[in-house]
């Protein structure tokens, strides 16, 4: 038998009589889940009011498959769809105001502080309000609704800002991390043209002279983006912990970004690869864990494409190997990806 109950009166260890649904139809959580108490935290985010238990028989007969604590991925399951919207609105708007604000900056070489500052509090709040929702989002939004240093920019400051939160850093460091991300590819402005070179880097510096009210971590998040752990970087060259912390979030923020984003669609899977082997050196090594943790945990349950067509759900992820996931398709076949390289997954894929 089973009976409906309260998620408000829910307890860790009961088990679903039957599956919980968004509001579009999509599964949440299966039937049969014994839920945890971060289950019941996701009941609430997605606001959620009641569900099916299963009674103390069934639960007692029921056998409970032994697979990783599913974390749902799908930005529509993960919050209402009230919130979800809501967020899809105030993310298109904000890449249209920051390339509104980029055009000025190129055209009268000054930096407008009030609106970027404002921007970087908007995406500190947007983190803070939809959590791992918005990783989600990113990894499978439009990209095309403005040019590329300003939708770049916002998705740099959106990482960074969400690297920043798992690290638990202080909120106005999470504002003052974004704000840097924003503004890390300034000096692209001033020359016209994306350039990777030290010159884009005086460039920046010199627009950042003229900006009063840059504090030192956010000048120095955006200077020394470019430089490596190992001493290999620019313009001054210097390594290990003479990095501002900043500049250490962006760097990967920057590299994932521009990796993952080369096509028509988003495939964070290469770069994770990427990321795995570039710990060892170039980046930040607790940096690259968190945000690699981070972008798994997104990915769970959600969709992707494989190289050969075929859709399937990311199901699990090896706790201590490869990036690459083991996954589903429909037919019920589990792929290892991680046995057949990064070029087996082509894609995310949005939800419906």
């Amino acid at each position: 038998m089973a009976k409906m109950m309260a998620v408000k009166d829910l307890v860790p260890g009961y088990v679903l009589a039957d599956s919980v649904l968004s509001v579009k139809g999509k599964v949440l959580l299966g039937k049969d889940v014994e839920l945890t108490p971060r289950h019941i935290t996701l009941l609430n985010t997605w606001d959620v009011q009641n569900v099916f238990i299963q009674t103390a028989n069934e639960q007692t007969a029921a056998v409970v498959e032994e697979v990783p604590e599913p974390l749902v991925a799908d930005m529509s399951q993960k919050v209402s769809s009230k919130n979800y919207l809501q967020f899809v609105q105030e993310f298109d708007s904000l890449v249209t105001n920051i390339a509104q604000t980029f055009d000025f900056i190129q055209k009268s070489k000054v930096i407008p502080l009030t609106p970027l500052r404002e921007a970087a509090g908007q995406i500190h709040g947007t983190i803070t309000k939809n959590g791992l929702a918005v990783v989600n989002y990113l990894l499978i939004g439009d990209y095309k609704l403005a040019n590329f240093v300003s939708r770049h920019s916002v998705m740099v400051a959106f990482f960074a800002g969400n690297i920043a939160r798992q690290m638990k850093w202080s909120e106005e460091d999470i504002r003052g991390v974004a704000l840097a991300g924003l503004l890390h590819d300034v000096g692209n402005l001033a020359a016209g043209k994306v350039n990777e070179s030290k010159t884009h880097l005086t460039e920046t510096a010199m627009l950042l002279k003229k900006a009063n009210g840059l504090t030192r971590e956010i000048i120095l998040g955006i200077i020394q983006h470019r430089e490596c752990m190992d001493g290999s970087g620019f313009p001054t060259a210097i390594h290990g912990d003479k990095i501002h912390p900043y500049a250490k979030i962006i760097a990967v923020a920057d590299l994932f970004h521009v990796q993952a984003y080369t096509g028509e669609y988003a495939n964070p899977f290469p770069v994770l690869e990427t990321l795995s082997h570039e710990m060892l050196g170039k980046l930040d090594t607790a940096v690259c864990h968190t945000f690699i943790s981070q972008i798994r945990d997104s990915l769970l349950n959600n969709k992707v494409q494989l190289q050969d067509g075929r859709e399937a759900e990311v199901i699990f992820f090896h706790p201590n190997g490869s990036s690459l996931p083991l996954v589903r398709t429909a037919d019920g076949q589990i792929v290892d990806c991680s046995q057949r390289g990064a070029a087996s997954i082509s894609r995310v894929v949005s939800p419906n």
